[in-house]
This record gives C-alpha cells, sequence and structure tokens, in this order.
C-alpha cells in the first residue's frame, strides 16, 4: 500500500502544479486589467505553494496519515474532492512536460542555422547595471544570467520567400521594460550592438516602458537604432498599463522616426521587391491590421507578410491571415528552463508551447524572442536575447560556414 499511496501523492502534486501554473499562465494573456491580474497571480502562486503543506497538516490532524500509510476515507471530504480532481489531471501535467521539452527550438524545421555568442554585459560597461536593494541583490544570485546577453544569428527558411529577398536581415528586440531599476546604459549597449548588425529591417515587439518616466529613455535608446530599410515598432500590455501616458509614449517614438505598426500595415520595397509589414497588439491594443486592402498574392505567393506581434498567441491570427513571418516576445521565455522540461510560467493561452524559439505551423514561421529584460530580474538557463534574423528562400543556394555568425548582407 505504501508504493500506491506515493504513486497517489505524486500524482495529487504533479496535477496541483499543472492546475496553477496553467491558471497563471492563462490569466496574463488576457486583457484584464493589472489590478485583476496581480492579485490572481499573487493568490495562484500562494495557493500553488502552500496548499500541499496545509493539506499534509490536515491529514495528518484528521488521523488519516500515520506510519502505516495514507488513509483516504479519512480525509476531510473537501480535501478528497480536491485531491480526486488534481489525480484525474496529473496526465495532463505529464503530458505537457513530455511534449515541450527545452530542446524544441533547436527541433523546429525552419531554423537552418543558428550561431550565438555571450556578451556579458557589466563586463563591457565596468560596472553593474543595477543600483541596490533587493531587485539589485537577486541580479548578482549565482548562476543568474539577467545580464549575460547572447547575440544570436538564426537562419530561417521561408517556403515563399522569393529569391530576390533571400539573405534579408531582421534585428528583433523585445520586451525592454524601461522601469528606471536597470540603467540606461544597458540599453545603450543593447541598441550599439544591434546597429552593429547592421540590419536591412529592425523590429521591436513590444513592453518598452513600464514607467512614464523612463518615456523620456527613447530617444537616447531605441530612438538611435538604425536599419537601411527602416524600424519598426509595436506596442505590449506594458505599454498599455500606462494608461494616460500612452499617447505621450507614441509621441516620443514618432519624434524618433520609428514607424509603428499597431493596428497597421504598409508595403516597403527592398531592392525593387515588395514586402508586406503589420502589427498586432491583441488582446491589450486593439485593433489589429485591417489587411482588407494588402496587395493580393500572385501566383508566386507574393508579397511576403511579416507580422510584429507582442504575444505568440496571435500565431492563430496569424495563420488565418496568411503571414510568412510572425515576430513576437512577451513570454521570455520563461525566464526560468528546467533542463529537459524547459520552462513552467510563460504569460500564454497556450501555455509554454511557444515560449521561446522558432515554430513553423504552415503558412507561418514565427520566432518568439526571449526579450531583453523584465520586471524580475531572475533569469535561469533563459539568458535574454538580441537576434539577427537571416530569411532564407528555398529557391536560393547559397555557401555558408559552420559556427560562424554569418557575414552581413
Amino acid at each position: 500500500m505504501l508504493g500506491l499511496d506515493l504513486l497517489l501523492t505524486a500524482a495529487a502534486l504533479a496535477g496541483h502544479f499543472g492546475l496553477w501554473a496553467t491558471v497563471v499562465n492563462r490569466v496574463h494573456a488576457t486583457a484584464a486589467p493589472q489590478w485583476i491580474v496581480k492579485p490572481v497571480t499573487d493568490f495562484c502562486l500562494m495557493f500553488l505553494c502552500l496548499a500541499p503543506l496545509v493539506a499534509t497538516w490536515s491529514a495528518w490532524h484528521a488521523g488519516a496519515l500515520d506510519r502505516a500509510g495514507l488513509h483516504v476515507a479519512k480525509l476531510p471530504t473537501l480535501l478528497q474532492g480536491y485531491g480526486a480532481l488534481v489525480v484525474l489531471l496529473s496526465p495532463g501535467t505529464l503530458v505537457w512536460l513530455i511534449r515541450y521539452p527545452a530542446r524544441r527550438d533547436r527541433q523546429a524545421p525552419a531554423l537552418k542555422r543558428a550561431a550565438s555568442k555571450r556578451l556579458d554585459v557589466p563586463a563591457r560597461l565596468g560596472r553593474h547595471p543595477m543600483g541596490r536593494g533587493l531587485r539589485a541583490l537577486i541580479t548578482r544570485l549565482p548562476g543568474n544570467e539577467c545580464f549575460q546577453l547572447d547575440i544570436t544569428e538564426k537562419h530561417l527558411e521561408i517556403p515563399r520567400l522569393p529569391r530576390e529577398l533571400d539573405g534579408l536581415s531582421i534585428a528583433q528586440l523585445s520586451d525592454l521594460h524601461f522601469t528606471g531599476a536597470i540603467d540606461r546604459g544597458y540599453y545603450r549597449e543593447v541598441v550599439a550592438t544591434a546597429n552593429d548588425f547592421e540590419a536591412d529591417l529592425i523590429a521591436v515587439t513590444g513592453d518598452l516602458v513600464d514607467k512614464p518616466d523612463c518615456i523620456d529613455w527613447i530617444a537616447e535608446t531605441i530612438g538611435q537604432l538604425r536599419a537601411q530599410h527602416g524600424v519598426y515598432v509595436i506596442l505590449g500590455n506594458h505599454d498599455h498599463r500606462l494608461g494616460r501616458h500612452l499617447r505621450r509614449l507614441r509621441a516620443a517614438l514618432g519624434q524618433c522616426d520609428l514607424v509603428q505598426l499597431g493596428g497597421q500595415w504598409r508595403e516597403i520595397s527592398i531592392d525593387g521587391t515588395p514586402l508586406v509589414l503589420a502589427g498586432n497588439e491583441l488582446p491589450w491594443i486593439p485593433p489589429a491590421a485591417d489587411l482588407s486592402d494588402c496587395p493580393t498574392r500572385t501566383a508566386d505567393g507574393q508579397p511576403t507578410r511579416v507580422l510584429l506581434s507582442h504575444s505568440p498567441d496571435q500565431y492563430v491570427w496569424a495563420r488565418q491571415h496568411d503571414f510568412d513571418l510572425m515576430l513576437a516576445g512577451h513570454t521570455h521565455g520563461g525566464q526560468i528552463r528546467f533542463p529537459l522540461v524547459g520552462p513552467i510560467f510563460a504569460p500564454s493561452r497556450f501555455g509554454v508551447r511557444y515560449a521561446s524559439g522558432v515554430f513553423h505551423e504552415p503558412p507561418t514561421v514565427m520566432h518568439v524572442s526571449r526579450g531583453l529584460s523584465g520586471l524580475d530580474p531572475l533569469r535561469y538557463n533563459c539568458a535574454p536575447e538580441l537576434t539577427r534574423i537571416v530569411l532564407r528562400s528555398p529557391a536560393a543556394t547559397s555557401t555558408r560556414h559552420d559556427g560562424e555568425l554569418v557575414a552581413q548582407r
């Protein structure tokens, strides 16, 4: 009986954890206001941690737990009911752990090549980019990667990409989270590195500013981004929380000639070849881009369509609207990725399914960035990410060197 007791206990714990992790992930995918999201999240996390301890004490107090094992019939009725529920849910947790391993990114068929190098930002700056206090202390915990920036190049094969756009490069920045806690030096270093890519386009996929005072940072940080064919920006849920200050943020972006794509689309020309860029800030800032008058595709599938979306939850929308490439952020990669298992928490209605990396569900290839910062400066096995994406056409052929960052286009 002891073996069965241990099995039931393990199943109950797995189901309990899976249930409340799912609730946290889903609530952060909604457009609910912060005054609802935060207390719901705090309650869920508290219940997640404390419920097993309370259940153990209740079982012991009721005489249902002794040296002989667990006597289910003696458990309080409420505990029996909840126990049955989470045991029934436990297979879902097992499937979750098996189905979305940490190596999902490397398995994506559209990802043809990837190379990365690590930048120790404090070492580069010659100082720590965060001041004093508890959060600053957290950043100094052993193994915390919050200021270890992965500079990554990924080659993505886009099935309908014309030969003329083979090698087109896009630098993606996401989730900068200007709060004032991390000083501007960190972001200036990120921007300088992104400019060193000499990308054809730059895409900034939301969550720029958390504190109104930091709107003034725009001009000296992302306002300095440069790309031959433009810098394109959408906003995210944290930007939306600025409320009445949101208009001032948009004005600051406009003054820096950053192209705001939220709820819009535009056609540009890359050396005579058309490319459609669109923005989707749902579910926080409607509407998504209206594509009703977007150029009709030709027989060979042109023009190529690229979507900037803050949340990977808009992947369904992107596929429905026939996008070739979608760039997203929002999830921070989960911030903590466990070996073999991967991330546990990701603010998405899909849970951790699209936490970070490259995905291909025809007709759309999606890249989800781990982002550059966050409110909670805690990252393990999930370093912040600055990415240069190189688009590859199946119709084109080229020679590349393994293990090296490819020369600029």
